[in-house]
């Protein structure tokens, strides 16, 4: 399966022409065995992923509503054992 964006500018609903500027996704993970949370996320019992994209302006990614570099959402990611380099991981 493909993506069928050429670039991230095109997931934005008609690339910014209809006055919409930004997409987002986010993606929810149920944190509530805290036994197998990952290290420093023990006290959410939901940990939230939002990746925003924005129409001529960096994108950036959000962990639980608060800016996080990639390399973070992707150690994050590692943590509880999620393949980032799998071609069919979009976030």
């Amino acid at each position: 399966a493909h993506v069928r964006a050429g670039n991230l500018q095109e997931l934005v609903y008609k690339q910014g022409q209809a006055g919409v500027t930004k997409a987002s996704v986010s993606v929810i993970f149920n944190n509530a065995d805290r036994d197998s949370s990952p290290v420093g996320y023990e006290a959410f019992a939901e940990i939230t992923v939002t990746r925003q994209i924005v129409i001529g302006g960096r994108n950036k990614y959000l962990i639980n509503g608060h800016v996080a570099q990639p390399t973070r959402v992707q150690s994050l990611f590692h943590s509880v054992q999620l393949n980032v380099n799998n071609p069919h991981f979009l976030i």
